[in-house]
């Protein structure tokens, strides 16, 4: 129904599917340890990530549960393969009595691997980084200069005070752009691997 505000229940399928697929891999879990954890046939969980039928409540209730996240979550605009941008001065105001600050982005970490970097690129350098593997996710804050970051088909120039994030699964690249090197801050999430 157009003009109702309601989603088709196709898109919702897949929207679903592609949550719970993305927090899975996030996760580190194979289908058949989500299945054990939520108590949802492995078939099943199959068909949800497909986005091929509709999870009751009580399914999403397992695999939220499961996931250690909330039902909307697995029913929010998935951001997966976003790139997230915010720029300098329009974060949330979280400044106190005696700082000025701003907040740049929150995630849900999980069980994840975090790695924090600090990085400086020399004016006119460049360098790419491989994928990090199913569900990775880089967070760069720039601290001074200008930096060109992201997917390489999907790049974005930031200036100093600039956030951007995006996806780690596939090829990155970085450069510093303009006549002063970049300095700026990596955040990597990846799902931990076995024996880490």
């Amino acid at each position: 129904m157009l003009g109702t505000g309601r989603m088709p229940m196709d898109e919702l399928a897949a929207r679903v599917g592609a949550n719970v697929r993305f927090l899975r891999a996030g996760s580190g879990l194979s289908l058949g340890q989500l299945a054990a954890r939520s108590g949802v046939a492995k078939s099943t969980l199959s068909q949800i990530e497909a986005g091929t039928t509709n999870p009751t409540l009580a399914t999403l209730e397992a695999l939220a549960g499961a996931l250690s996240v909330d039902v909307r979550e697995l029913l929010a605009s998935i951001v997966a393969d976003a790139v997230v941008t915010v720029r300098r001065g329009s974060g949330a105001d979280v400044s106190g009595e005696s700082s000025v600050g701003e907040l740049m982005q929150s995630a849900m970490v999980g069980p994840s691997v975090v790695e924090f970097h600090r990085l400086r690129l020399e004016a006119g350098t460049h360098e790419a980084s491989p994928s990090h593997g199913a569900g990775a996710r880089e967070h760069v804050l720039v601290e001074s200069g200008s930096l060109e970051a992201g997917p390489v088909d999907a790049r974005v120039v930031l200036g100093a005070g600039d956030y951007a994030s995006y996806p780690g699964d596939r090829l990155h690249r970085f450069e510093a752009v303009g006549e002063e090197a970049a300095s700026y801050w990596i955040v990597a999430t990846y799902p931990r691997r076995l024996g880490e």
